[in-house]
C-alpha cells in the first residue's frame, strides 16, 4: 500500500519545486531584458561580480542612484560591486573618468561621489575645471596640489585607458549600464524601471 503513494508523492514534490522555482528565476530574455557582452571579460579574482557604468555628467546616472543604494544593502557578500565611468571617444567622458579615479585613488571615492553628483545635478553647479576640483574636494581633507598632482598621474591616466578598453569591450553604447559577471548587460530601458533593474541583476548574477 505504502509503494503506492511514493510515485505521486514523488511528482507532486518535483511539480512544487519547479513552480517555486519558476517564481523565484522568472523567465527573461536576451535581448529584451538584457544583452550579451559581445566578447565575454574575466572577472578573477571575483566570482560574481556587478559593474555600473556611468557618466558624472548624465542625469539619468544620478537618478539611479538611490535604487542603486537600496541594492547594495541587500546584495549577497559574496557578489563584488565597483563602478566604472565610461570613456567614450569625446574629452569631457575622457575628463570625467580621470575626476573619478583621482577620487578613488586618494581614497575618498564614497564621500566624493555622493557630494559630486549632488553638487552638479541637485545644486547645478558647474564644477568642470581642474582648479574648481582642488577647491570642491579641500573639505574632504585634500589639499589642492594633492588633488592636481594625482589628477594628472601615471595612475590616473592608465585607469582611464583600461576604463575606455573596458567601455569598448562592454559594447556600451550608452549610460547607465549595468555589466554583471563580465557577461551580461542591461540598463533601464531594458529592465523597465529602475527597481526592476536590480531585480533583473540579482538573478543574472547567479547564472
Amino acid at each position: 500500500m505504502l509503494k503506492k503513494w511514493i510515485l505521486p508523492f514523488l511528482i507532486g514534490m518535483i511539480s512544487l519545486m519547479q513552480t517555486t522555482l519558476s517564481y523565484a528565476q522568472p523567465d527573461i530574455m536576451e535581448g529584451v531584458e538584457y544583452r550579451l557582452i559581445p566578447t565575454p571579460q574575466s572577472i578573477a579574482p571575483h566570482q560574481k561580480q556587478v559593474v555600473e557604468i556611468f557618466f558624472y555628467g548624465c542625469p539619468h546616472c544620478y537618478d539611479l542612484e538611490p535604487s542603486l543604494h537600496q541594492w547594495l544593502k541587500t546584495k549577497p557578500e559574496e557578489v563584488h560591486f565597483e563602478r566604472m565611468p565610461a570613456v567614450l571617444d569625446n574629452p569631457n567622458w575622457v575628463f570625467m573618468a580621470r575626476v573619478f579615479y583621482t577620487a578613488k585613488f586618494l581614497g575618498i571615492e564614497k564621500a566624493f561621489h555622493a557630494r559630486y553628483f549632488d553638487a552638479l545635478h541637485r545644486d547645478k553647479r558647474r564644477i568642470y575645471s581642474l582648479d574648481e576640483l582642488a577647491k570642491f574636494v579641500q573639505p574632504l581633507g585634500i589639499k589642492a596640489d594633492d588633488y592636481k598632482n594625482m589628477f594628472k598621474s601615471f595612475q590616473v591616466s592608465s585607469a582611464v585607458s583600461k576604463a575606455k578598453q573596458a567601455t569598448q569591450n562592454f559594447g556600451i553604447d550608452g549610460v547607465p549600464a549595468v555589466v554583471i559577471n563580465g557577461k551580461y548587460l542591461t540598463d533601464v530601458p531594458m529592465a523597465t524601471s529602475r527597481e526592476d533593474l536590480w531585480r533583473l541583476v540579482d538573478i543574472l548574477v547567479e547564472r
